[in-house]
């Protein structure tokens, strides 16, 4: 097997609260290949973000990595020092980020706010090559020339989403972390949005780790799948095997609640929502354990480890794959 663009292992994340340490992320582990995509998908407060922000140094002053290793092109971007994290950041892993108009500065034009990145990591670049590429880059994501001088207020919804695809490019990155890049977004720019980011993936032999809740989105931008829930990885595995045969019962649920269009009658499943780290902590055992149809009293007790289903699908549960 060829080596990883990036292999995150036994990942684990906290929040120090007044309580003590609250964990968002807990022993979760993924491979990026080159070129490759992984969608990590799970409900809202799942530690799909936190991983994000830890990958990109950028956690909060209250966060604190436990444990665990996160290898990026034969570095541990967890052991690295802070000014070191700030030479890779942008120009070899770059985010877009969810809400575009926070990640904006509203004084500021986008054309200098993109040259800034550019002229933070390449230095020796004369005036003249920053605004050529600012230029091809706003011609790469269909903005007009002519919009280089505008302030952030003055764009659509979608263009400060495209302006934002622009400045995760503006370095040619390896790693682009996009973090629910479409959200708030109507349908029509949303397929516009997935489209390009999935072009630009694919053109650019890119790593791509793409953030969501939508299960349905993931499926249309990566090749692999990472299911999250209370911070934990649940399933992994390509998006055919993910999808196909959903091994563990969360998995299950999501695929299960997706509407699709058939002719036959549509036997949607509900997901009843729960607080799976109290489930958890009260419990000792699987955090999804309150809800799931096929607990035992085994699941209530016990943390389940990772069974493997093929050589690239595996679950946490110990009854998957056993037709239960």
């Amino acid at each position: 097997m060829t080596p990883a663009l990036l292999e995150v292992n036994n990942l684990s994340i906290g929040y120090r609260t007044a309580g003590g340490i609250a964990m968002a992320v807990d022993d979760v582990s993924f491979r990026v290949d080159r070129g490759g995509s992984l969608g990590l998908v799970g409900e809202s407060g799942c530690g799909k973000t936190t991983i994000g922000m830890a990958l990109m140094g950028l956690l909060a002053p209250n966060a604190t990595i436990v444990s665990g290793q996160a290898r990026f092109e034969g570095e541990d971007l967890i052991a690295v020092s802070g000014e070191r994290m700030r030479q890779i950041r942008w120009r070899r892993i770059s985010m877009i980020f969810q809400a575009a108009m926070n990640a904006l500065n509203p004084v500021h034009r986008v054309q200098d706010q993109i040259s800034e990145a550019i002229i933070t990591h390449e230095p020796d670049l004369s005036g003249h090559a920053v605004a050529h590429r600012t230029r091809s880059l706003f011609d790469l994501v269909k903005i007009p020339e002519s919009r280089l001088q505008d302030y952030p207020h003055q764009f659509s919804g979608g263009m400060r989403q495209r302006v934002i695809i622009a400045m995760a490019l503006a370095c040619n990155p390896s790693l682009i972390i996009a973090d629910e890049p479409t959200t708030a977004l109507d349908v029509i720019v949303q397929n516009q949005i997935l489209s390009a980011i999935g072009t630009f993936q694919k053109e650019m032999n890119l790593g791509m780790i793409f953030i969501s809740h939508d299960l349905a989105v993931v499926a249309d931008v990566c090749t692999h799948i990472g299911v999250m829930y209370a911070g934990r990885m649940v399933e992994y595995g390509s998006r055919q095997e993910v999808l196909d045969c959903p091994g563990h019962p969360y998995t299950r649920m999501l695929v299960g609640s997706l509407l699709t269009l058939s002719d036959q009658p549509a036997d949607l499943s509900g997901i009843f929502v729960t607080n799976g780290e109290n489930g958890a902590a009260a419990t000792g055992g699987c955090p999804l354990n309150l809800i799931c149809p096929d607990a035992t009293v085994v699941c209530r007790r016990e943390q389940a480890g990772w069974v493997d289903l093929t050589g690239t699908h595996r679950v946490r549960c110990p009854y998957a794959g056993k037709g239960r």
